[in-house]
């Protein structure tokens, strides 16, 4: 019997009382699935103002204030 794991997401959440996104590990069927963890974090807390959703290093969907201005990247050697 072999087990299948879900992919694992990357969720960078923007927080008033942090300096630098927070992030998060997420595992999640599929990337809409991940999308909506996504976004009921931002809605967790007033002081969450945006998030970016990654795989893999590679940017997905941007929320909020991390759509409005984007984290540099540095994921390609």
């Amino acid at each position: 019997m072999s087990v299948q794991l879900r992919p694992t997401f990357e969720i960078y959440l923007d927080d008033s009382r942090y300096a630098v996104p927070t992030l998060y590990l997420v595992p999640a069927d599929d990337v809409e699935a991940a999308r909506r963890i996504a976004e009921r974090m931002l809605d967790e807390s007033v002081h969450h103002r945006g998030a970016e959703l990654c795989h893999e290093g590679q940017l997905l969907v941007a929320m909020g204030t991390l759509s409005i201005r984007p984290r540099s990247r540095r994921y390609d050697n």
